[in-house]
């Protein structure tokens, strides 16, 4: 596949890049709702089709959560271990905490997908770009927005998720296989 390839930042190919907020955990009326709320540590997951916590409307309303949704990338921002750097994709609308950024993909530029199979492949770049001002480290959006991106044109990309879609889907078979040969 040979495609011309044009240099971007985050910020020019993605519509929003922002972070969430997390609910008072004083107040246990804004917990255990029926709004899923994400974690940075549920970023270890490639495709995140459920979360862990929940939250209720009051505490969307009494917080700085923002929702995610479904087709947005997820990056985790801080976290001393493997946490910080994981990008994961959104199969659900979610809120999620302070130390998640979502990037919505501008159609215009870049598949959903294809933002994803790019984040996900940076890692050791994150983790590199890291400000270090916090004991644990931590990316930010400024940091995100500011990244260079090289992206082929959308035909192109298509080709390319389709290839690496394949290959998540023949994973993620065998994954349930496993899990079925283990019970």
């Amino acid at each position: 596949m040979k495609f011309e390839w044009k240099k971007y930042t985050l910020d020019e190919v993605c519509s929003r890049i922002y972070s969430g907020g997390t609910p008072s955990t004083r107040h246990p009326e804004y917990w255990n709702g029926n709004l899923k709320w994400l974690s940075s540590g549920e970023t270890s997951q490639r495709f995140i089709y459920d979360t862990e916590r929940t939250i209720t409307q009051k505490g969307v309303d009494n917080s700085s959560t923002k929702l995610a949704k479904k087709g947005c990338t997820v990056v985790a921002t801080a976290g001393q271990g493997y946490t910080r750097g994981q990008a994961s994709f959104l199969m659900i609308d979610t809120y999620m905490n302070q130390s998640v950024i979502a990037c919505e993909a501008d159609p215009r530029y870049i598949l959903p997908l294809y933002l994803y199979y790019n984040l996900d492949n940076r890692y050791e770049e994150f983790r590199l770009l890291s400000d270090g001002t916090s004991t644990r480290g931590g990316l930010s959006g400024w940091i995100l927005k500011r990244m260079d991106i090289e992206l082929p044109p959308l035909d192109g990309q298509k080709k390319i998720v389709n290839i690496l879609e394949g290959i998540d889907r023949k994973i993620e078979i065998n994954n349930k296989i496993n899990d079925n040969l283990v019970a």
